[in-house]
């Protein structure tokens, strides 16, 4: 597996969304280092930015468990 192969392969483990894979792709053939770093980063800020609102989500159901517990 060549290196672009495995840079998609990995986004897309990931969950990074398909336009920045192929953002991430372009850079990555023109040799922009620092564009493709900053590019991973903005998609692991979007993962965060997720999780987050999963966690927030989380929060809402234990919140409405424990209400309905104490009944």
């Amino acid at each position: 597996m060549d290196e672009r192969t495995s840079l998609r392969q990995s986004m897309e483990d990931a969950g990074c969304a398909e336009s920045s894979i192929a953002r991430a792709e372009a850079l990555f053939t023109a040799g922009e280092r620092e564009g493709l770093i900053a590019c991973l980063r903005r998609c692991r800020s979007e993962q965060l930015d997720l999780l987050h609102e999963k966690q927030r989500q989380l929060d809402r159901l234990d919140l409405l468990i424990r209400r309905t517990q104490q009944g």
